[in-house]
């Protein structure tokens, strides 16, 4: 298997692993720590489904460092379910958002997280396509709330949208070999995809967490 990492340009430090990539890996931590504390005081906000995205952020951040650090973890598993887990979070969300049931929409998630933790285990390079298949499944979902009006356009939702998009522009170009890939250099592309996705995360977040009070749109519980 390859070197945890080896493919995101970075050269390893021996103690460090990819010292920039660890660190900016923290982003997704604080992405989660700032939507509890963006939270705070309000009353649209389903605390279960807050807890869950934003502790579905932490362990991407918190496997993503392990990753691009010591990798002490069975990798690439612990790198790649952390951002299932905050995925399926995501898509649950806007599964509720549709009117799906609490307990049919969190057993058919917490099956699916259960086969495919298990499925990367066994065959890891199948990991990238279920996090398409997810990021997918999501963004069809958003078309469909945003199409119903369960939720409004807001200036969050095009600044989530422009993230993404530099940040996989950003992404593509700095791969190992990548045209901006420097290996020993301290600004590292994949890094910035690192601060880039947290970031829109985040404001997916601000977009989606808050419950509107319509007639589509499910009661706070």
């Amino acid at each position: 298997m390859d070197t945890p990492g080896s493919g995101d340009c970075e050269a390893r430090v021996e103690a460090w692993g990819q010292p920039v990539l660890l660190t900016t890996s923290a982003a997704y931590v604080i992405a989660g720590i700032v939507l509890v504390l963006w939270a705070q005081g309000r009353s649209d906000v389903r605390r279960w489904e807050l807890w869950l995205y934003a502790g579905g952020l932490a362990l991407t951040g918190l496997g993503s460092m392990d990753y691009h650090g010591p990798a002490l973890g069975p990798e690439p598993l612990l790198h790649d379910s952390g951002l299932a887990l905050a995925l399926m979070v995501a898509l649950g969300i806007d599964l509720r958002r549709l009117g799906a049931r609490v307990r049919p929409v969190v057993g058919a998630l917490v099956a699916a997280a259960v086969a495919l933790i298990a499925i990367i285990a066994v065959v890891p390079a199948a990991s990238p396509a279920f996090a398409g298949v997810a990021g997918l499944a999501l963004v069809l979902a958003e078309v469909v709330i945003y199409r119903r009006g369960l939720r409004t356009v807001t200036p969050a939702l095009f600044a989530a949208l422009g993230c993404l998009l530099v940040g996989a522009v950003v992404f593509t170009l700095s791969r190992s070999g990548g045209p901006l890939c420097q290996p020993e250099s301290w600004l590292q592309g994949h890094g910035l995809w690192h601060v880039l996705t947290a970031a829109a995360l985040a404001l997916w977040g601000v977009t989606a967490l808050p419950v509107r009070a319509t007639a589509g749109a499910p009661a706070i519980a």
